[in-house]
């Protein structure tokens, strides 16, 4: 069974690599906002700024939890998960104009989830912690 993939890289251009794996891929670049044509595919690319959600996991003494795994589940789309530091440090990214639902955990041990609504104007980055119960 063939798998088709895409890579986007978003440091002041856009990439896309499209290949079949173990058979062949190709890559090409465009400039942001630009349309990109490869092997007669075409891509209109639109900038998409992601925001940064980070904080601490910590247990009930406040002690940084390690090894605890955040993730940031989304109205529409895949999810994305982060597994916390020795200092029970995470980070993330998100997409503004969406809902998240944010949850950490680590073995039976979970904290409340929080509910975020990223407004499509926001450009700073979100700060959550959580303490596992």
């Amino acid at each position: 069974m063939s798998k088709k993939w895409v890579t986007l890289c978003l440091a002041g251009c856009f990439g896309v690599m499209l290949g079949i794996a173990g058979v062949n891929s190709s890559s090409a670049y465009a400039a942001e906002g630009k349309k990109l044509a490869m092997e007669g595919t075409v891509f209109d690319l639109k900038a998409s700024s992601s925001l940064t959600v980070y904080g601490y996991v910590s247990d009930k003494a406040f002690h940084p939890v390690e090894g605890a795994k955040v993730t940031a589940k989304p109205s529409k789309g895949s999810s994305e998960s982060a597994t916390t530091e020795s200092n029970g440090s995470y980070s993330l990214n998100v997409v503004p104009g969406m809902n998240y639902t944010l949850s950490a955990a680590k073995g039976s041990k979970k904290a409340k989830a929080v509910k975020l609504r990223i407004k499509d104007s926001e450009e700073s980055d979100l700060i959550v912690n959580f303490q596992l119960k």
